[in-house]
């Protein structure tokens, strides 16, 4: 791993410098503006058995893949008429895909950093699509709000994470549904079950599917590669390429070698 890469993920060990690393980080990546769409940020979803062959519009097509993330983590999680929540909304992409395409009765973008926010209200236009700035681990948020809350590959910017798995609980409705899918180191994997169990929540499904993104992180080098090539500072190429778990970088190996393992949970409040 280069020397920088290094340096971020030893300070990320400390859960206060983590959650401050990772805001700036984001911050700053809410600040490009790349010269085509660039609304996904996650590692994408693969399917082995048979392709998922979701009908998409044509502006979406380029996102097939990290689509396809989102498309298989809701699942068969009903979204009809019901009030979604997504932590760590980023750029925004998977919150306008569920809001356009599963027509919940809304859908709100929750993310901390200002400058993503910013820049969500600013490119997503949709009815009953809305998005605020606010922390994960103290949800600004009424109790017993959202019939479903999503979390994509976004916890493990979070410095408390039993703080957050509480607040999910809380703003949940009674019987409401938390989809929550992110990597862990392997060693990090059985305390992260644990704080789950230990949540109030229950655990409906349990799946790793790190193979599956890998195969997504194969499939899509390319195009994310000429995104990247044409949007980010130079001087930034390296540690952006390992960031975004291109073929040859750090994070690809750890998914490859199983150092690193990608994991899916759906959980039921009481």
């Amino acid at each position: 791993m280069p020397i920088l890469a290094n340096a971020f993920a030893t300070l990320c060990r400390v859960p206060v410098l983590r959650k401050l690393l990772w805001k700036r980080w984001y911050q700053f990546l809410a600040g490009i503006n790349p010269k085509r769409p660039w609304t996904f940020m996650n590692y994408g979803y693969e399917s082995f058995d048979k392709p998922l062959a979701i009908p998409l519009e044509s502006e979406d097509e380029a996102d097939r893949y990290s689509i396809q993330l989102y498309h298989m983590v809701v699942g068969q999680t009903p979204l009809g008429g019901r009030d979604v929540l997504e932590v760590g909304s980023g750029r925004g992409g998977g919150a306008s895909y569920i809001q356009r395409y599963f027509h919940p009765k809304s859908t709100t973008g929750l993310d901390y950093s200002e400058k993503a926010v910013a820049y969500c209200n600013r490119v997503h236009h949709v009815k009953g699509l809305s998005f605020r700035q606010g922390d994960a681990e103290a949800l600004p948020f009424s109790e017993e709000a959202f019939d479903v809350v999503l979390n994509v590959e976004s916890s493990h910017c979070y410095g408390n994470l039993a703080a957050f798995f509480s607040e999910v609980r809380r703003v949940l409705r009674p019987g409401g549904l938390f989809v929550h899918a992110d990597f862990r180191s392997s060693d990090q994997v059985e305390p992260w079950i644990a704080l789950l169990k230990d949540s109030g929540m229950g655990i409906v499904e349990q799946r790793e599917i790190t193979p599956n993104v890998l195969a997504a992180l194969d499939a899509d080098n390319q195009r994310k590669m000429q995104i990247i090539q044409e949007s980010v500072p130079k001087a930034l190429v390296k540690p952006f390429l390992d960031f975004a778990g291109m073929k040859g970088s750090s994070v690809y190996e750890y998914f490859r070698k199983r150092e690193m393992q990608y994991m899916l949970f759906v959980m039921r409040k009481p």
